[in-house]
Formats: C-alpha cells, sequence, structure tokens
C-alpha cells in the first residue's frame, strides 16, 4: 500500500459528512494527491518521495477531516435531526393508536376497548375514585374503562400531540444546517424500535394483560398495530436504501 493509500485510509475514519459526500471528498482527495505525486515525479523525484511530498503538503488525515467535516454543530446536527424524525413519527403513531382505539371502542363498546383484564382487581379507593368521576357507569368495570378512555384521549392523545408539533419543529430548523442523517441509521432505529414495541404490544393485548402504564385489550391492539406499520414501513426504507447503497 502506497503513501497515499495509506492517507486515504486513515482519512476515510475520520470523515463524518455522510457516505455519499465522503465518497466524493475522497474521490477529490485521491485525484488532487496523485496529480501533485505526478508533478513531482515529472520534475524528477522518486515515487516513494513524490507521493510522501504530495500528503505532507495536503495536511494530515486529522486537519483535513476537521475542515471537511466542519463545526461540531454541523456534525451533531444530523444525530439532532433523526432522533427528530424518529420523535416526530413516535408521536404520530401514538396519536394514531389512541383515534383508532377511539374507533374500535365505537364499533365494539367502550369496555371491551379500555376495560382493565377481568381479572384485575382495583383497590377500593380506586373504585371510589373512578364512580365519582362517571357517575352515570353501571358498576366500577365501565367507570374504569370510561377512566382509561378519556385519559388516553385527553392526556396520552394531547401528549402526543404537543410532542409532534415540538419534534416537526425541531426537524424544521435543524435541517436547515444539517445534511440528512446517515443512510440507513434511521430507517434501522425506527424498524427495531418499532417492531420490537409492536410486538410487545400484540402480546400484551392478546394476553390482555394489565400495567400501569397501558392497559385496555382494544387500545394495545390499536397501538401494536400502528406501531408494526410504522415499522413496516422503516423496513422498506432500510432495503431500498441498502438495495441503492
Amino acid at each position: 500500500m502506497d503513501a497515499i493509500d495509506s492517507f486515504l485510509d486513515e482519512l476515510a475514519t475520520r470523515l463524518r459528512v455522510g457516505p455519499t459526500r465522503a465518497r466524493r471528498f475522497l474521490a477529490e482527495a485521491e485525484e488532487h494527491l496523485r496529480d501533485t505525486a505526478a508533478r513531482e515525479e515529472a520534475a524528477g523525484a522518486h515515487a516513494d518521495d513524490a507521493q510522501r511530498r504530495a500528503v505532507e503538503r495536503f495536511g494530515t488525515p486529522r486537519q483535513v477531516a476537521a475542515a471537511a467535516n466542519g463545526p461540531i454543530l454541523s456534525r451533531v446536527a444530523p444525530l439532532v435531526a433523526g432522533a427528530a424524525q424518529l420523535g416526530a413519527v413516535g408521536s404520530a403513531a401514538v396519536l394514531a393508536g389512541t383515534l383508532l382505539a377511539r374507533l374500535v371502542a365505537l364499533v365494539t363498546s367502550t369496555t371491551s376497548a379500555y376495560g382493565p383484564p377481568h381479572s384485575y382487581l382495583p383497590s377500593h379507593a380506586t373504585v371510589a375514585h373512578w364512580l365519582a368521576v362517571h357517575p352515570s357507569a353501571r358498576d366500577w368495570y365501565a367507570a374504569a374503562a370510561a377512566e382509561n378512555a378519556d385519559d388516553s384521549l385527553v392526556l396520552r392523545g394531547g401528549f402526543a400531540l404537543l410532542c409532534l408539533v415540538g419534534s416537526l419543529v425541531v426537524l424544521r430548523v435543524v435541517r436547515r444546517r444539517a445534511s440528512a442523517p446517515v443512510d440507513g441509521v434511521v430507517p434501522a432505529i425506527g424498524a427495531t424500535a418499532f417492531g420490537g414495541a409492536g410486538v410487545v404490544l400484540l402480546a400484551a393485548a392478546v394476553t390482555n394483560s394489565y400495567t400501569s402504564v397501558e392497559w385496555g385489550r382494544g387500545l394495545m391492539f390499536s397501538d401494536a398495530a400502528v406501531a408494526l406499520v410504522a415499522a413496516l414501513a422503516y423496513g422498506v426504507v432500510l432495503l431500498r436504501r441498502v438495495q441503492t447503497a
């Protein structure tokens, strides 16, 4: 391996500009170095000395990479953009699951969509709270389902909407300063995260599990369906990027 190849190999490990820009930059750097070395050889220098001089004039890999990468903000911005994109999709998924569960409740019933498992035994204080908030409920189970339905729409849905708006604002601001996130990174994370969440939620819905975070078979089925669709979409994007890489 000659001096120019060694220089380019080390430079490639230091570049943080994304694969497309990195390939273009490395090609331009190699062309410049080869041309400089050729001129040195034409002037009478030995081939090895000509390459060494070309590399020395060009700068160290660390110096060249620092100049190519730009300020730290430009390197962090793509990561923030990727996180904001995932946050936006995640918030939209939660909001979609919330609305889908409301549709399920309209088609079936509030208790089937939002009711806790029949084996769940709440405390007397919890039952009293549910019945006080929903005095028209026929029993504590219907009151629990109604409370879960209201909380999921107002609290969870409202929070998801705020997160969605915030993520979109961050994404809009950051994208002005950043290139696209590294190819395949965001789709890979999205497919894994949403796929895992979808499987867990689906299992919880099938077994009608109860947790302090989420309960209600219809709600969990709705969330699982949205999460798996998001995972599938990210998987398709990832596959296309891998095929075109």
